[in-house]
C-alpha cells in the first residue's frame, strides 16, 4: 500500500468515523457524500435560524 492510500484511508476513517480498510471505495465514497450533504444541511438550516 502506498503512502498516498494510506494517507487517504486514515483520514477517511477519522471523517467516517469508522474503519474503512475493509470497506469498498464506492462505499466509502457514498458515505462521505452523505456527511457532506448532511453539513451542507446543517449550515443551510443555521442561515435559516440567523435570518
Amino acid at each position: 500500500m502506498s503512502e498516498q492510500e494510506k494517507r487517504l484511508l486514515y483520514k477517511t476513517s477519522i471523517i467516517l468515523n469508522k474503519d474503512t480498510s475493509q470497506m469498498r471505495l464506492n462505499d466509502i465514497i457514498e458515505e462521505l457524500v452523505y456527511v457532506i450533504e448532511q453539513k451542507n444541511m446543517n449550515k443551510t438550516a443555521e442561515q435559516i435560524a440567523r435570518s
